[in-house]
């Protein structure tokens, strides 16, 4: 199996340097299967002939939330073959589960086709879900809140992901935005304090209320040419209404 990561660029206009911002790194086994982070996996799939890896989180019992363009691209339509590997580590996972059934949020196949998949505006609404017949945590799921207040501002964000392009995607990577984020475009936000490298794609940004609470809070869609700045897709009431609507 050919892996290549699925990941979407976008240009920043910053004069921050690579080594001024924090960049991914191993989470470690113990982490990776502690809760609420075991609920991370890697996402495999084919689009057309090409294979290629991304992220995902289980936040309900029998689906995981990624990014839209894992799911769908302009020139093969729908992907094939998706497996979500929980809580990987190595070669061994916490459980693997094909998906049954695929959705994306209304609007990203329109905005994809007109301006491509690393323009803002298709990230803006660069949400997907993965849904299975079987539970795939055992019926568990990590808690998430539409509520982009908590990742404005100074306020700290957890980015978790399997890399595929500084890494070989065998284990979960982390990357904190200490600086918080800021609105790019509707739902499409970024942050210079972090970068986000290939294979991320789909992985969940976590959040906390005031008691320390981690709730997913958000999505991560991009990373800058430059590796100078990361771009989420924010869980918002659009979102809030797609998980509802869509996810079991």
């Amino acid at each position: 199996m050919i892996q290549r990561s699925a990941f979407a660029f976008f240009a920043l206009a910053t004069t921050a340097l690579a080594q001024t911002v924090d960049a991914p790194q191993p989470f470690g086994a113990a982490k990776t299967r502690t809760f609420p982070f075991s609920m991370t996996g890697k996402l495999i799939f084919a689009q057309g002939a090409d294979w290629f890896q991304g992220s995902g989180t289980v936040i309900r019992p029998y689906s995981v939330l990624t990014a839209a363009h894992n799911l769908w691209d302009a020139d093969h339509g729908f992907s094939t073959d998706l497996l979500f590997r929980r809580a990987l580590n190595g070669q061994d996972s916490a459980g693997d589960r094909y998906a049954s059934r695929v959705y994306v949020l209304g609007g990203y196949r329109e905005k994809a086709r007109r301006h491509g998949a690393d323009d803002f505006r298709s990230f803006s609404q660069d949400l997907g879900a993965l849904i299975f017949s079987d539970p795939v945590a055992n019926g568990s799921s990590a808690g998430w809140w539409a509520n982009p207040a908590l990742l404005l501002g100074r306020k700290p964000a957890l980015a978790l992901g399997y890399g595929a392009q500084l890494h070989d995607g065998t284990e979960l990577l982390a990357v904190e935005a200490t600086t918080g984020f800021e609105r790019v475009f509707g739902g499409f936000f970024d942050s210079e304090s972090l970068f986000f490298e290939g294979g991320m794609s789909g992985g969940p940004i976590f959040g906390q209320n005031a008691t320390g609470e981690l709730f997913v809070t958000g999505v991560v869609v991009a990373g800058s040419e430059g590796m100078t700045a990361g771009g989420i897709r924010v869980l918002d009431a659009t979102a809030a209404a797609f998980v509802r609507q869509y996810m079991k």
